[in-house]
């Protein structure tokens, strides 16, 4: 079916038409606007516009009627809007629509005053975006100059300055000038308008000749000039410095936060004009397959069934306390991903062993999210990876798939998966079934963390959220033992950072501002998004756990992704974690290549990620902070203590050993340090056996910190197969006290959880 807009354009005094002007017809859309087409006006201000469904009905929008129809008018140079009609759509628009538009010759005066005005502000811009890559070429500048030529401001002495005096234009300076020419909180319709302003304005003029070309080097062409626009006006939409300008001061409504939960948590606050603008990206090959060779197979590749069975084989004795069951979960991606695939995309997958009576049983569930239902009725994978960009068109509503496969809490009898990109999921015991995405009876309205802190003496759960492009960058929650969120506090910091982990007290609550960012326009360029920026220092926040002032300790630059534990000594704050000097994710970059095999150059390559057990000491009254190295000879991650010392002093801890030979992250052993005495038991599980992160469990009725058991899974590469192993505590090199044979592979995943038996069953009743 074809369809026309037509209409006559005048000045309202005289009855004029007015020549030249620029018509849009669009239809008007939840998520974004169809532009139908795009004209000018004849000598007697006369239009025409012709369209067919093929130019308002997507796939997404096969049952829509007709256009709901509505025309903005523009200036020549397209800089302003003189007239739009948006605030009163012709809904379900007939084949032939008709709009005569009087434009009083106020408003034409007006804009001939400010034409040249924006156009200066324009050209500004574009000169900030060139120097973007940190210089102005020879042949930029001449562009540049020939535009201004053109715009009659060669003679304007600040241009003149910016094209003559080739000092560098800093980032920041460029934002300012294009936040002055949007304002505060600007329209989506205002980004687009810049955005067709700028693309005009910056592709305008004669056919480039032979030796311009060669000048000219990235805009050699209309086609390659488009482009660089695209990336260097997007490098800017995407700034987290230029979002702060743009984006509003105020909170989103509780209604809105929640709908931005379900989109994807990085991106939901950035207008939906630029995003619609960001939908090209490269990745490098050899980067997407060494990540995938990587992290998609031997024991990283996935189980795809789902089984239940019961009386496992045992070798050994399990003890007759050790009751409840233990819990790991990971990514285990249900369809062939999407673009670049890192370890963290994959589906959560919980793997459980179920201990009772001496007997064990195993089963193993994916965590079934909205978007995994979604995939799942699909058969196929829909949303990409968060090396990628996401999916700006939101398809079912969804930018970013919550993918709930980091770590699990158990609170207020309850058992969440979580993911720090959204809310939690919660999962009932023993069967691991999904009962649903958990928002705490809609009160959570930003994301939930990876690893929130259960004080077990308040009943107290303290978690954080953060958002990486967008204010408030971190925000901080209490939930009461009954499960309510009793109070949510924002946390200043000057930049937006990508936090996983944080630290409680008795009295505290310890954030880290480490200096790891995502840049999603690098994603563009065909490099990774997530960068760790080496020339900043990294802080660590101390606030009183109820809200107070936030006092900020900083120490030389340094990553921490888990902590093990805080507390206080006197008017010290306390904090153990694991340290490196930078991160890179395990991700090869040809910025930061590494080289896990090559044993040669390894410690260098590998520094990166290699992890130090350290100590900090806050002295809250001379503001002074100490660090200090506890373990010097061995890599170790994945802590965990005696969960019901969480905030307070502890004296053990069990990590993972690091087997650095391997070209993955794996772990081949276990570390029991013993903070107090400063001595350290480390157990290896055997040629080509490895595992991952431990859990404590207390033995119902010990005394003592360590009276339990450590419990974990093994993979043996050798024979093929999965354990569940259980150590004691207080004698850990000894041989397991029990392994348990597991009916099928269980992949490397992340984080663990013991929930004993008495705590299930009131739960359940």
């Amino acid at each position: 079916m074809l369809f026309k807009v037509t209409g006559r354009i005048y000045e309202e005094e005289s009855g004029v038409g007015i020549a030249n002007l620029v018509v849009e017809a669009f239809d008007k859309d939840i998520l974004k606007n169809d532009k139908l087409g795009q004209t000018k006006t004849d000598q007697d201000g006369k239009f025409a516009i012709n369209y067919s469904e093929a130019n308002f009905k997507s796939a997404l929008e096969k049952f829509e009627g007709n256009p709901d129809l509505y025309i903005v008018v523009k200036t020549p140079d397209l800089s302003n809007i003189l007239y739009s009609s948006e605030k009163n759509i012709r809904p379900d628009a007939s084949t032939n629509e008709h709009f005569d538009v009087s434009i009083p010759k106020t408003t034409l005066i007006a804009y001939q005053e400010r034409s040249t005005q924006e156009n200066k502000q324009l050209l500004k811009i574009l000169v900030g975006m060139a120097w973007l890559d940190g210089e102005l070429e020879p042949g930029e500048k001449e562009y540049l100059s020939k535009i201004a030529d053109q715009k009659r401001l060669t003679e304007d002495a600040e241009i003149k300055s910016l094209l003559s005096d080739n000092k560098p234009i800093q980032p920041q300076q460029c934002f300012d000038w294009l936040q002055a020419y949007l304002g505060k909180n600007p329209s989506p319709y205002k980004f687009e308008a810049l955005d067709e302003v700028l693309e005009s304005l910056f592709t305008s003029g004669a056919e480039i000749d032979e030796r311009e070309k060669e000048m000219l080097a990235a805009f050699a062409d209309k086609n390659t000039r488009q482009t660089v626009f695209q990336e260097r006006l997007g490098s800017i939409f995407l700034d987290p410095d230029f979002l702060a300008k743009v984006t509003p001061d105020t909170p989103d409504s509780p209604q809105t936060a929640r709908k931005n939960l379900k989109k994807g948590f990085a991106y939901a606050r950035v207008p939906q004009a630029v995003l619609s603008k960001l939908t090209s990206a490269q990745s490098d090959p050899q980067v997407k397959e060494e990540l995938a060779h990587r992290f998609l197979t031997l024991n990283y590749a996935p189980v795809r069934k789902e089984i239940t069975a019961d009386n496992l084989e045992v070798i050994g004795k399990l003890p007759q306390e050790l009751s409840g069951t233990f819990l790991r979960i990971g990514p285990n991606p249900r369809f062939a991903p999407l673009g670049l695939y890192h370890w963290f995309d994959g589906d959560g997958m919980i793997h459980g062993v179920n201990i009772t009576n001496g007997k064990a049983s195993y089963r193993n569930r994916y965590v079934r999210t909205e978007g995994w239902k979604i995939e799942e009725k699909e058969g196929q994978a829909i949303w990409p990876g968060l090396l990628n960009l996401p999916r700006f068109d939101e398809p079912h509503g969804i930018m970013m798939k919550n993918v709930a496969n980091t770590a699990l809490v158990w609170h207020h009898g309850r058992l969440l998966a979580l993911w720090e990109g959204g809310e939690p999921y919660e999962i009932s015991l023993p069967n691991l079934d999904t009962v649903g995405s958990y928002t705490f009876n809609e009160q959570l309205t930003f994301p939930f963390c990876a690893h929130p802190k259960v004080d077990a003496k308040t009943g107290e759960m303290m978690f954080f959220g953060y958002q990486p492009l967008t204010k408030p960058y971190v925000q901080y929650g209490i939930v009461s033992p009954e499960g309510k969120i009793v109070k949510t506090i924002p946390i200043d910091i000057p930049s937006p950072i990508s936090m996983h982990d944080f630290a409680i007290t008795e009295k505290y609550t310890i954030f880290l501002d480490m200096p790891l960012a995502l840049k999603p326009m690098r994603v563009m360029q065909g490099k990774v998004p997530l960068v760790f920026e080496r020339n900043k220092p990294s802080r660590f926040g101390i606030i009183p756990r109820h809200g107070g002032e936030i006092r900020w300790f900083t120490v030389p630059s340094c990553m921490v992704y888990h902590v093990v534990n805080a507390y206080e000594e006197g008017n010290e704050v306390i904090l153990v974690a694991y340290r490196m000097d930078w991160t890179q994710l395990f991700i090869p970059d040809r910025e930061n290549p590494l080289d896990f095999v090559n044993t040669d150059t390894s410690s260098e390559k590998l520094a990166p990620e290699m992890t130090k057990l350290y100590r900090w000491r806050f002295n809250l009254s001379t503001g002074q902070v100490k660090e200090e190295i506890l373990d010097k000879d061995e890599i170790c991650e994945f802590p965990r203590i005696n969960d019901r010392l969480i905030g307070r002093k502890m004296r053990y801890v069990y990590s993972g050993i690091g087997a650095m030979y391997m070209e993955r992250p794996l772990f081949d052993g276990v570390k029991k340090y013993d903070l107090e005495t400063g001595t350290a038991q480390s157990v290896y599980f055997g040629r080509g056996r490895f595992g991952g992160e431990c859990v404590f469990a207390p033995r119902p009725g010990g005394t003592t910190e360590d009276d339990g058991w450590v419990l974990t899974y093994i993979y043996d590469a050798v024979n093929k197969r999965s354990e569940f192993i259980v150590l004691d505590a207080q004698n850990i090199t000894a041989e397991p006290v029990a392994r348990v044979i597991l009916p099928q592979r269980v992949p490397f995943g992340f984080h663990c959880e013991w929930v004993s038996s008495d705590k299930i069953a009131p739960a359940n009743r």
